[in-house]
């Protein structure tokens, strides 16, 4: 997802909003597509579905329960996180914009997070989805 080159936070929030959305539908390929990703974690849709099932593990959750995103609206409380943090561009780098989103799972706000970079190009930026755990 490309965004123009100097997004503000809205914009950014309105992408992982989206993002949100089509997980709750349960269109993890769509959600997929949304962001880029960052090598390191080798995401994939049937990656991301199993770290958000697993409360942040891709492994079962220990009591055998089943985490699943909740359309935001309908989710009890408030995100613990949903915050956009800028660097002070001393360092030269491509980051513009740090991201860190609580996700809505099984009709509550949760602790699991998702973690966002916004890197900059002469092209624009992109939305990097980074982690998706507990913080």
């Amino acid at each position: 997802m490309h965004l123009p080159a100097a997004p503000g936070d809205t914009r950014i929030l309105d992408i992982i909003d989206a993002w949100i959305a089509d997980l709750a539908r349960g269109d993890y390929a769509c959600a997929h597509a949304r962001t880029a990703h960052d090598a390191y974690y080798g995401w994939t849709p049937a990656l991301l579905r199993a770290v958000i099932e697993g409360y942040g593990s891709p492994e079962a959750y220990a009591d055998g329960r089943v985490y699943r995103v909740t359309p935001a609206a309908l989710a009890g409380g408030a995100p613990h996180e949903r915050c956009v943090e800028r660097p002070d561009g001393q360092d030269g780098g491509i980051v513009i914009a740090e991201v860190r989103h609580s996700l809505p799972l099984n009709g509550a706000w949760s602790d699991l997070t998702a973690t966002f970079r916004v890197e900059g190009a002469a092209s624009g930026a992109t939305l990097v989805l980074q982690e998706i755990h507990v913080f």
